[in-house]
């Protein structure tokens, strides 16, 4: 390996390490979003900083592009070192790198859902859906040490319609989610997060515990005046009582934040999150269900594709009176099947995994977006064609066409199979207008490159051999956009039916608790037993006690 080839290395592992950097900048991204999301959407931008600065690289050696991009023009600076200048130390000076790095940051974190998320964890989280049982009431009543006064069990319930009951329920929710959380922080695997949040936490605990505080002194004064005085407290509740409503909510608010936050960072999987979540209390917490990628379909779409180009291929070996050369041709349609197939699987994972390369309801078709998904699958089925090629590692003229074509059918599926999940069932024989328009792409794109003689193949054929030549590739485009679009669609419903289903059962069934340790017997030192859900920070002076 040569020294130019390991200084190249060198520079792209650095363009990779500052990359990391950017995206994880700041450190609660990480907090705000699924881990492999996370790691997916890190990986492909760290790739695209090195494209970049492989681009840059080439750019750097032709005249003039130093001095467009405001660059020295040092020609003692080889263009890697000075393209990996560029994309770490210098890159706020450069705008136009400055520009494309921010546009491709904030792609690559909105495929990550950075950090929306998050907040639709959080927003799923409403206290309507948190749910406090007998059996809640109980250990919460069991643990408690009175560090927020003697009356505080006296207040946990777990029902209320009206009133003073009504509020106490509002407040029993709060305590128990303040408990889960509190649990939280003595397991291990959330541990680091813990440890990264701890001013957060500190500032959270201040806050809920001056809640906690004045929340038993409104409650205590409300009990009493609904054993007194009827008017009073009549008064009361209608002065306080949507006050006091709108700070539980406040706070449950808070701690739901934070909470979605620890669960996607601590918890490996979409599995472990709802598991965590429907055992502290939100039974109705299900699943993304994100569509599960259809590979027996794709791959049965495959072989039709490797079996049609076979044929095609001994026909058209046949007709050029050189039977003998047909299984030579054999690796041609192996690496036009595989290109394709590649790229239209590629098109339909991104389209199921991130938000970006589809539309919600109501909004008008993303166009830009099914253009780089097709560019996308294009890169892909470049990597394929270089594979065959068998250690060359430049493109040959004959895979211009795979790629170029890959990028408009591709492009074409994407367009197809993105229609939103809340409006009314696509008709039956919309498949066969996809299949057409696949096809019509295709068509044209096969006759384009044609006319600019980029098929080498076809540049020595006229009349039916050539309409031969264009028809049959159509073909092969009208046969995956009749299935794939439908097949993208048939796992979105499927996925759709899982979710329901566990929203179903998960309503049905009493919600798993996390499970406490037994209770140990306190030791008589002449304090209060302390416990570990609502106990009083390190430091805080205990609260004084009551006269008997």
């Amino acid at each position: 390996m040569t020294p130019n080839i390991l200084a190249n290395i060198a520079c792209a592992l650095l363009i990779t390490v500052y990359a990391w950097g950017r995206f994880n900048t700041p450190s609660s991204n990480r907090q705000t979003t699924r881990r492999a999301l996370y790691w997916w959407s890190c990986i492909g931008y760290m790739g695209s900083a090195v494209a970049l600065f492989a681009g840059l690289s080439m750019l750097l050696q032709l005249p003039g592009w130093r001095d467009f991009l405001g660059l020295p023009d040092k020609q003692t600076l080889s263009a890697p070192l000075l393209a990996t200048l560029a994309m770490t130390t210098l890159l706020p000076s450069v705008p136009i790198l400055k520009g494309i790095d921010t546009w491709l940051l904030s792609r690559f974190q909105e495929w990550g859902a950075i950090p929306a998320e998050g907040k639709r964890r959080a927003a799923a989280m409403m206290p309507s859906s948190y749910i406090v049982t007998p059996e809640d009431v109980t250990a919460l009543r069991e643990a408690d040490d009175g560090s927020y006064g003697d009356t505080l069990i006296k207040h946990l319930r777990h029902q209320g319609a009206t009133g003073v009951d009504k509020a106490e329920l509002r407040f029993t929710r709060v305590v128990k989610l303040y408990d889960e959380i509190q649990q939280l922080e003595a397991m291990s695997h959330y541990g680091r997060f813990f440890a990264e949040t701890a001013e957060e936490w500190g500032e959270i605990e201040r806050q809920v515990d001056k809640f906690l505080q004045h929340a038993v002194e409104w409650l205590d004064r409300a009990a009493r005046l609904h054993k007194v005085d009827a008017a009073a407290y009549t008064e009361l509740m209608e002065d306080r009582n949507e006050v006091f409503a709108r700070d539980c909510r406040e706070v449950f608010i808070v701690l739901v934040g934070f909470l979605a936050r620890a669960v996607l960072r601590s918890e490996g999987s979409e599995r472990g999150i709802v598991a965590r979540l429907r055992g502290m209390g939100f039974p109705t917490t299900g699943p993304m269900n994100l569509p599960e990628f259809p590979i027996s379909s794709m791959t049965v779409l495959g072989a039709g594709i490797f079996l049609y180009l076979l044929a095609v291929t001994i026909v058209f070996s046949f007709a050029a009176g050189a039977p003998d050369q047909a299984p030579i041709g054999l690796a041609i349609p192996s690496k036009i099947a595989l290109a394709r197939i590649a790229a239209v699987g590629l098109t339909v994972w991104l389209m199921q995994r991130y938000a970006f390369f589809r539309r919600s309801a109501g909004e008008p078709p993303r166009y830009h977006a099914y253009l780089l998904n097709g560019v996308i699958a294009g890169g892909l089925a470049a990597v394929v064609c270089v594979v065959f090629h068998f250690g060359a590692t430049a493109l040959s003229r004959e895979d211009i066409p795979v790629i170029t074509l890959s990028v408009l059918l591709c492009t074409a599926v994407a367009l197809c199979c993105d229609d939103s999940p809340e409006e009314p069932a696509r008709p039956h024989r919309l498949r066969v207008l996809e299949a057409l328009g696949c096809g019509a792409v295709m068509a044209c794109g096969t006759a384009l490159l044609y006319f600019l003689k980029l098929l080498p193949v076809a540049s020595t054929m006229s009349g039916g051999a050539l309409a031969a030549w264009i028809a049959l590739p159509t073909a092969m485009a009208m046969m995956i956009g009749g299935f794939v679009p439908h097949i993208y669609r048939q796992a979105r419903v499927a996925a759709a039916a899982r979710r329901d289903e566990a929203a179903s059962a998960a309503a049905l069934e009493a919600p798993p608790r996390i499970s406490r340790p037994a209770a140990r017997a306190p030791v008589i030192t002449g304090e209060r037993p302390g416990w570990t859900p609502l106990h009083r920070r390190r430091g805080e002076p205990k609260p004084p006690a009551k006269a008997a």
